[in-house]
């Protein structure tokens, strides 16, 4: 089609008083003798005397027995204090020192439970997390990409009762987290923040045309053309517009190319209509020759941080890469663009907190969890992020998810995180070569560049939506297709 990204077809009584003084008595007065005292009669409780001494002797040697007794036991401690649970935590990303305030707070609320904070490195992680997982000594608590959840459920233990509910995942977290970590309404993990895609743009190159962010797709073409400069003797690009349109240098394309789809109305479970070949085929319009980007320019953070691109997508956390490669790069964030007249959709991705089945400590470490789903702790972990890197991810908790709207890099990805979605092509997860994501993204891979190609659009998503049906098949998440037989 030409270049037109397709539209698509929740009170004491008073007290007695004191008896009266006897009077005076007379100096002369002399009380009278006594009398003699008449007879004792025999009183009915003359034996009880004895018996009552008895009682007393007989108490007075059981106590003291039994003090001896007690002295001549092994000594014992009669401390009531408890020694401390450690749970251990394999944590991604976030370094020690943006962890321990976080930790401290935990800590100090639940004294019987200590955590130890584990980072480790993201080379091999999940094939490592596999391993350990299916041991006898896994962590009590450790991240994984919300895409992986159908790789790992089965050696996963879902939050008790008294945790972390269905209910409150659907209350107090955008939808995306319901439909990422609720299954058969149990919760299997929970992020603390999100990431997405964002816009960066040069402010100055923005400027200097008299333009301002694009707010949908079109509006991105046309100021990709203006702000794209070419040699004037090879044609060359010497400044491209928008990093878009092809796999080899635009980072998490993927992601890109699945915010394309949802935002086109295209279920990712069952890629089989027209409409993919339109999406893909207007992503790699932007590189298409004469357009505004291509192979021959560097990876795109790269270019936009030398300022050789004007504006890319990506997520929040190559900013501080950004800011370290070009320190006085002067550029701004905005919220992706939109299709015209219809409802906004945008592209999230997140890491959760889980525990394994076979944790030593299992109900402390859904504790754990449970806090950090809080507003207090994600408040504090994005206050934490900001004074050691200068950048917060976006809190998960939607009552403090706010606060990243005051962080003018942040600010972009807040108010679309209401319509994201994710899904199975979530990039730069560092998943094995053979794992969920990475397999999804190779058959999407081989689609956009046979798009490029101008290959049989129509063969092109046959083959794409087989991939995906065979590699979701094999997890469950959808129905196997039957075998085509040969033509």
């Amino acid at each position: 089609m030409a270049n037109e990204f397709p539209l698509p077809t929740p009170a004491p009584s008073d007290p007695l008083p004191p008896p009266e003084e006897n009077p005076a008595i007379p100096p002369a007065y002399q009380p009278p003798q006594p009398v003699a005292a008449p007879p004792v009669k025999s009183s009915p409780f003359r034996f009880l005397t004895p018996v009552l001494i008895g009682l007393v002797v007989i108490g007075i040697i059981v106590f003291v027995g039994s003090r001896i007794f007690a002295s001549l036991r092994p000594k014992t401690s009669v401390s009531t204090r408890t020694e401390a649970i450690t749970i251990n935590y394999w944590g991604l990303w976030e370094t020690s020192n943006i962890m321990a305030p976080v930790i401290t707070a935990f800590e100090a609320a639940n004294p019987s439970i200590k955590v130890n904070y584990q980072l480790q490195s993201h080379q091999d992680y999940q094939d490592r997390l596999q391993t350990a997982l299916t041991g006898n000594t896994p962590p009590d608590v450790a991240r994984i990409h919300s895409t992986w959840l159908p790789i790992f459920i089965g050696n996963l233990f879902p939050a008790p009762a008294n945790t972390v509910s269905a209910t409150e995942i659907q209350t107090n977290f955008y939808p995306v987290v319901a439909n990422s970590v609720i299954v058969n309404n149990q919760v299997y993990g929970v992020p603390m923040n999100f990431d997405g895609l964002v816009l960066y743009i040069n402010t100055n190159m923005l400027r200097q045309a008299n333009l301002s962010a694009p707010q949908t797709w079109e509006d991105l073409r046309s100021i990709a053309s203006t702000l794209t400069l070419r040699d004037t003797v090879s044609g060359k690009i010497t400044r491209a517009g928008v990093a878009l349109g092809n796999t080899t240098n635009v980072r998490a394309w993927p992601d890109i190319v699945s915010l394309m789809l949802f935002q086109g109305g295209i279920n990712p479970l069952s890629p089989n209509t027209k409409t993919v070949s339109d999406v893909l085929s207007y992503y790699t319009s932007f590189a298409a020759p004469g357009a505004f980007w291509d192979e021959t320019l560097p990876d795109s953070v790269l270019a936009f941080a030398n300022e050789k691109v004007a504006i890319i997508f990506a997520p929040l956390w190559v900013a501080p890469e950004i800011s370290a490669i070009n320190p006085g790069l002067i550029w701004q964030t905005a919220p992706v663009p939109q299709l015209p007249d219809t409802e906004p959709l945008n592209w999230a991705s997140m890491w959760l907190e889980i525990v394994p089945k076979n944790a030593a400590h299992p109900n402390e470490a859904w504790k754990f969890i449970s806090f950090l789903a809080s507003a207090q702790a994600q408040q504090i972990l994005f206050e934490s992020a900001i004074k050691e890197r200068g950048l917060g991810q976006v809190p998960s908790n939607k009552a403090v998810a706010q606060l990243a709207s005051q962080n003018p890099i942040s600010s972009a990805l807040v108010p679309g995180l209401s319509t994201a979605k994710t899904f199975y092509t979530a990039s730069l997860t560092h998943d094995g070569a053979t794992a969920l994501n990475s397999r999804l993204i190779k058959y999407l891979e081989d689609a956009v560049n046979a798009i490029a190609k101008k290959q049989d659009a129509a063969k092109v998503v046959e083959t794409l939506n087989l991939g995906f049906n065979q590699v979701l098949s094999q997890y469950r998440l959808v129905t196997p297709l039957p075998t085509p037989t040969p033509r």
